[in-house]
């Protein structure tokens, strides 16, 4: 892992596990040649650690395609947000403010259902 707040898999298998085991999470998924997603990383990664109610996972398209296409991440960065293993919400693109709201709408269901 290359941030303690963030997660990430090259596994299929890890992944699935993840997912079922935690409540809450958010999927950055992003590629190493995407301008957009490099432009945004900061900014996940500073969500991830003001809001530890929420899992954090950042997956490679290159790498795990089939999730990629599973959860329709043809666009990059494609945010996916969580509850219960079920897509409750989502953002294209390198949009700061959008990420943030929607992280911190999904964090705000997490600590009230504490």
């Amino acid at each position: 892992m290359s941030e303690d707040t963030i997660h990430e898999f090259n596994d299929e298998h890890p992944f699935n596990d993840f997912i079922k085991n935690n409540e809450y999470v958010v999927i950055f998924f992003t590629a190493t040649w995407s301008g957009p997603s490099k432009m945004i990383s900061p900014i996940f990664t500073k969500l991830s650690k003001n809001h530890p109610e929420v899992k954090f996972v950042k997956l490679d398209i290159d790498e795990l395609k089939e999730l990629s296409q599973t959860y329709d991440a043809k666009n990059l960065p494609t945010f996916k947000l969580l509850h219960n293993s079920a897509v409750v919400d989502g953002c294209v693109g390198a949009n700061p403010s959008e990420l943030v709201s929607k992280v911190e709408k999904l964090s705000d269901q997490a600590s009230a259902n504490k």
